[in-house]
């Protein structure tokens, strides 16, 4: 009985590193694919370029979301007032939005100057490697 509950359990095991591989094409898309242009963008970079986006736009919000820390108490607090003050919930949202554009704008000009400095030979297995992750996304299997 152990060793039919051994097996089928190896089976288990088996069968979902198929289907990972099935889905994902293997050790190179082992990762989800992205949820929008952006994160395409930024995830087929070369890894250095990646560090140093991060580390450039670190100063724009801790992990690369811009949110400060104050900001999702404050609207807890608001969702919370009796009464509700709607315009009060709607400054605090319209703050993280302009948040987001700044931090958006920032990644926007550090990317493209990330971009300018590669070479005519990078840039096109640069455009390759987002062609494939871009058309794995959308469930299109790329020629590996």
């Amino acid at each position: 009985m152990l060793l039919g509950l051994s097996l089928a359990l190896n089976l288990a095991v088996l069968g979902l590193v198929a289907g990972a591989l099935i889905r994902f094409g293997g050790p190179d898309g082992m990762h989800r694919p992205p949820r929008s242009l952006g994160a395409a963008l930024y995830r087929e970079l070369p890894r250095e370029d990646r560090r140093a986006l991060r580390a450039e736009i670190g100063a724009h919000g801790a992990g690369g979301l811009p949110r400060e820390a104050s900001a999702v108490p404050a609207l807890i607090e608001t969702l919370r007032a009796s009464p509700f003050d709607a315009q009060a919930a709607a400054a605090q949202l319209a703050a993280q939005d302009r948040r987001q554009a700044d931090w958006r704008a920032a990644m926007r000009t550090a990317w493209l100057a990330r971009v300018a400095e590669m070479s005519a030979d990078e840039r096109a297995a640069y455009a390759d490697r987002l062609e494939a992750a871009l058309s794995h996304r959308h469930g299109k299997r790329d020629a590996r």
